[in-house]
């Protein structure tokens, strides 16, 4: 089988209110076609034999890979009408399909949550090119793009190279599903407006499957009544209300008091119960109206996406794994 890489750049990724509201510093078309261009390069470096990449309105793509000579075949998938999370999602549900073998993700949470939404335990080098992710982590493009490579021409067992992220799953009493990877949070809004929450004070209570301290946005609210790392099984159920006071990061450069009532650790599996009215806030992001009367389930399980380690990756190189 062709050792085939794929590559998914969010175009919108890094642009939100965030920058407006805080500290967060706004992430250019150009510094994202020059990551995009060095993870191209090192995937090729590390084996891929064939690229797949999202095209977009911007021609992020495109415009990388714009005069470089690669030893190995380049596709685009079809460019969407607008700049939504579904294409992520689709890209995700397309690269599974056609059988690829690593996926360079370039996003934030949200990025990261669409793709699991298209391909749950997809193989993913998770590359942050914000200032307030949890899930994707800085890393240099070049060295992920190559360790993309490496897993997709290798092919080690993936749980050899590879953690197992744990996933947020939400059904609503509808039956519809959701998904989140950090945390989901039930707000005290009745729209999703701009949907970035960074008012503490708005919040009614939270999930989070990651809750590190030396992290920003709402999972570092839990963290300091019971940090819990993403290699921990279960997660963190905070309400909020009349308690202990703390102010926390809740956006880069932006600290926010939260007053915490109650938490409780989740065990893997263990459901939550969030009742409206409210807005469900999916890795930060405002995104589903819970009327008065509805509800969702809120359960942590271990089946999410296998995240690469890049680390463990490169000693194959030297022999040192599989």
């Amino acid at each position: 089988m062709t050792a085939t890489v794929g590559v998914i750049a969010n175009p919108v990724a890094g642009k939100d209110i965030r920058r407006l509201v805080s500290a967060a510093s706004p992430v250019s078309d150009m510094a994202k076609i020059g990551i995009i261009r060095r993870a191209v390069v090192g995937a090729v470096e590390g084996g891929a034999q064939r690229l797949l990449i999202t095209d977009d309105r911007r021609a992020l793509g495109l415009r990388a890979i714009d005069g470089l000579s690669l030893d190995a075949e380049v596709a685009f998938l079809d460019a969407p009408p607008y700049d939504s999370g579904v294409n992520s999602q689709n890209a995700a549900a397309i690269f599974r399909d056609r059988g690829v073998g690593a996926v360079i993700v370039l996003g934030g949470d949200g990025t990261h949550r669409d793709v699991a939404k298209g391909w749950r335990t997809a193989p993913v080098v998770a590359v942050s090119t914000g200032t307030n992710n949890v899930f994707p982590r800085q890393v240099e493009a070049t060295i992920a793009g190559q360790a993309a490579g490496i897993v997709a021409s290798q092919q080690p067992p993936i749980h050899k190279v590879a953690n197992q992220a744990k996933i947020i799953d939400v059904e609503l009493d509808h039956g519809e599903t959701e998904q989140a990877l950090v945390d989901i949070a039930l707000v005290d809004e009745s729209f999703t407006g701009s949907r970035a929450v960074w008012k503490g004070q708005s919040l009614l209570e939270m999930v989070a499957a990651i809750a590190e301290r030396a992290t920003v946005g709402l999972s570092s609210i839990a963290s300091r009544v019971a940090p819990t790392t993403r290699h921990q099984p279960g997660g963190v159920h905070v309400t909020f209300g009349e308690g202990e006071r703390f102010r926390v990061p809740i956006a880069p450069g932006l600290f926010s008091e939260v007053e915490i009532a109650s938490w409780r650790r989740l065990r893997a599996n263990d459901f939550v119960e969030m009742s409206g009215p409210g807005v469900l806030s999916f890795d930060g992001e405002r995104d589903l109206v819970l009327a008065s009367g509805r509800s969702a389930l809120v359960t942590v399980s271990h089946d999410g996406l296998w995240v690469i380690d890049i680390e463990k990756v490169m000693s194959l190189e030297c022999g040192e794994a599989c």
